[in-house]
């Protein structure tokens, strides 16, 4: 008896349902191809490993995301550590080493364990090799000098080669000696000024005096020298 009196009272409900409004039974429609009751899927739970933009020598940060917003993850590899995930699910952390990281969620019984994918091989940078060097000047404060006492004489230099790097290479002459770096860089860069005192000349109607100096690079494997001969007045 129960029964039939369910069906009859179902039967001005199905009655209504027939009888909504065109409108309405669009809203209620579900999309096509998404099931009525379930929502947006939610994001997977992914771990990276990244470069660090603009850094030189490379850093690598980890960036975590999808995961449960306000959990508590443990990451494991070269560097391990908890890490809690903000409300948008995501987690990150700057100059860690580079390796292989796993991510931890959950308990030991039901968690999940998620690898993290690492960045493209980074290509080696050549280093940086010196394959010649060049006296590009030599002067002195005025075209014409007085002989009779010691002149400042300038030399500047260029250095020529491959790769990048630091790269040390050596000024000499007159008895002075030195030896500074530059960061070099492909095809070349000039070499620091040098800056030599010359020899005096005895008598007026002696030879002008002459400077000599010698640049190299750290190997020895090139030298260039160059003689300026000063112009007396």
């Amino acid at each position: 008896m129960n029964r039939h009196v369910r069906y009859a009272l179902l039967t001005p409900l199905l009655a209504c349902s027939v009888a909504l409004p065109s409108t309405m039974a669009a809203q209620a429609a579900p999309v096509a191809g998404v099931p009525a009751a379930l929502g947006a899927a939610p994001q997977a739970a992914s771990c990276k490993l990244e470069v660090a933009a603009g850094t030189d020598p490379v850093e690598f940060d980890l960036s975590l995301a999808g995961f449960k917003p306000g959990s508590q993850v443990q990451v494991s590899g070269p560097e391990s550590f908890k890490a809690s995930i903000n409300q948008q699910g995501a987690f990150s952390e700057q100059d860690v080493k580079k390796g292989t990281y796993t991510v931890r969620t959950g308990g030991k019984n039901h968690g999940q364990t998620i690898n993290c994918t690492k960045p493209a091989r980074v290509p080696a940078t050549a280093k940086a090799r010196i394959t010649d060097v060049d006296i590009t000047t030599a002067s002195t404060a005025t075209p014409k000098v007085d002989c009779s006492q010691p002149q400042s004489v300038k030399f500047e230099g260029k250095l020529t080669g491959t790769g990048t790097g630091e790269v040390t290479y050596v000024w000499s002459g007159q008895g002075k000696r030195s030896a500074p770096s530059v960061n070099f860089t492909a095809p070349g860069v000039p070499a620091a000024p040098f800056t030599v005192k010359s020899p005096v000349r005895a008598a007026a109607n002696d030879p002008a005096p002459k400077v000599t100096v010698v640049l190299t690079d750290s190997t020895g494997g090139v030298s260039d020298q160059l003689t300026f001969t000063l112009v007396c007045q």
